[in-house]
């Protein structure tokens, strides 16, 4: 005979409910309960209209405890309120925690079995029991009923199968990626980064270029302002004036010097124009004295006249001859030396009058120091020009570390200019890493920021860069070695998809970089095996 059980849901109550005496006197009517339990309560044919649901009333206990009767008073809520059925269930809200305990100690006396029999006690002990057939099973499997199908067992083998193959698979991924493959995380996209620094002491001002923006070469970043070339140039710009004024001034002067020689001048040409008067007029004397002479000579031989008469007359004629020759003389000088220095001196008769020349040196000297200071003055501004800040490429401003309008030192970083457009990637690798990567291999590029893959080939490999690290040499000359498991080794790479990195606002620098190499050998006898391999097949 088959057994049969019957499978129930276990009970989902918080308490046991037992149908123990229980005496509830509610609106002065005093009943017994139907059933109970520690969180409440129900009670049938209560007379009168009851309360609604959610209602808070006051309710009297009485519990028959080994011969007494024990009352007390809690508060309830209402939960059903049945007025056709006459039958009202409450939930205990407020009661005491001695009688708590008492109608605890209550039950579990009744459920231990020591007081009289719990109903629903059964219910409360949940012991799943699986069903058992004692018809032995159907053979062919297609006469079983689809309600007896292992479809749980296929279900459950089916998962274990597709976790073992995803285990096998990612166990064969890691050992291909640790033995043919070296996956380095701690790479970037870098750029090439000038560091300008401030070439004197004084402030710094900013121009319109800001951090983020692209500047072309030669534009000016910031201007710095020093305060003893500021001086130097205000003082030469007040000597430049200084000395236009004296030139000026004598400018001024020759002209009053030139004007006053041609006024000399005009008196020196009237004084030749009477000299020559002068002369001509001594020639005209001297043909009257000669004429005379020769009348006297002739009366004299023959008698007429007297020997006094004779030489006086020969003595007027030469002196009339002696002073046209003087007059002569002097009228010729004069001229060349009005011909000479016409404009720059006049001769009164005894010496040279006039400065025009000297002063027209000094005008010449005065325009040289003018001439002088003003080139003196423009190398101080193109000094001043110089020492802006001003960037060495075509780049963008990373970081201006220094505030507008503060205070610089000579040296200081002023700007950080990156040159975006030459981009590579810059792994770190440790010294173990290094030495299974070789130059010219190709390697795949995984940029996490963006989600997109390219290929990158090996151009430069540095071992010792970051291997060494130099002290500074006020506190320990000499250098200090650091471990190899460091990544102290930089590994550079170009991209070889030179189209899909373009944008250089999207592949900029700092992003992360994630680089596969391919893994070569550090062993010389497995490189030569492989490299032999290599050989034959091709």
């Amino acid at each position: 005979m088959a057994v049969k059980i019957k499978r129930e849901r276990p009970d989902q109550r918080r308490h046991h409910r037992v149908t123990a005496p229980l005496f509830v006197t509610y609106a002065g009517q005093r009943l017994k309960a139907f059933d109970w339990s520690l969180g409440g309560l129900r009670v049938d044919g209560l007379t009168g209209a009851l309360p609604a649901i959610g209602a808070e009333i006051p309710l009297q206990l009485t519990l028959p405890f080994q011969g007494f009767d024990v009352t007390f008073e809690v508060l309830g809520e209402v939960v059903r309120s049945d007025q056709a059925k006459s039958v009202l269930a409450v939930r205990f809200k407020q009661i005491g925690e001695r009688e708590r305990e008492l109608m605890t100690h209550f039950i579990d006396e009744l459920v231990r079995g020591s007081m009289m029999n719990v109903e629903d006690t059964i219910q409360r002990i949940d012991v799943p029991v699986t069903p058992a057939s004692l018809q032995p099973d159907v053979n062919p499997l297609k006469k079983v009923p689809v309600k007896r199908w292992p479809v749980k067992a296929l279900i459950m083998s089916s998962i274990y199968g597709v976790l073992g193959m995803a285990v096998f698979g990612y166990t064969a991924l890691l050992s291909y990626s640790n033995f043919f493959r070296i996956e380095v995380q701690t790479a970037v996209i870098t750029a090439p980064v000038e560091t300008v620094s401030a070439q004197a002491e004084g402030r710094i001002t900013w121009a319109a270029a800001k951090p983020g923006d692209d500047v072309r070469s030669g534009t000016v970043i910031a201007k710095l302002t020093d305060n003893q070339l500021e001086r130097e140039i205000e003082l030469a710009e007040i000597t430049v004036r200084e000395r236009k004024a004296q030139l000026i001034f004598l400018k001024r002067k020759q002209a009053d010097e030139i004007e006053k020689v041609q006024g000399l001048a005009n008196v020196e040409l009237r004084g030749v124009q009477q000299n020559r008067i002068e002369i001509e007029s001594l020639l005209a004397q001297l043909k009257a004295a000669e004429a005379l002479h020769w009348r006297l000579s002739t009366l004299h031989r023959k008698g007429f006249t007297t020997d006094s008469l004779l030489e006086n007359a020969e003595k007027q004629a030469a002196s009339m001859r002696a002073l046209l020759e003087a007059k002569q003389v002097e009228m010729k000088s004069r001229v060349e030396l009005a011909t000479q220095n016409v404009g720059k001196r006049y001769f009164n008769g005894s010496a040279m009058v006039g400065d025009t020349e000297q002063i027209e040196a000094q005008v010449h000297l005065a325009e040289q120091e003018v001439t002088l200071n003003q080139e003196r003055h423009q190398a101080l501004i193109t000094h001043r020009d110089r020492l802006a800040v001003r960037a060495p490429f075509d780049g963008t401003v990373i970081e201006m570390p220094h505030v507008d309008k503060g205070s610089i030192k000579k040296g200081d970083t002023v700007a950080i200019i990156e040159q975006r457009q030459l981009r590579q990637v810059t792994a770190y690798l440790n010294q173990d890493e290094v030495l299974r990567v070789g130059l010219g291999d190709e390697a795949l590029l995984y940029v996490p920021a963006l989600g997109e893959t390219t290929k990158g080939v090996v151009t430069k490999i540095d071992r010792t860069t970051g291997f060494v690290q130099e002290e500074m040499r006020q506190q320990n000359p000499g250098y200090r070695w650091r471990g190899p498991v460091d990544r102290t080794a930089k590994v550079m790479l170009s991209f070889i998809d030179t189209e899909k990195v373009r944008d250089v606002d999207k592949y900029r620098s700092g992003l992360p970089v994630v680089v596969v190499f391919p893994q070569r050998s550090s062993n010389a006898l497995i490189a030569a095996i492989r490299q032999r391999f290599i050989t034959a097949t091709r």
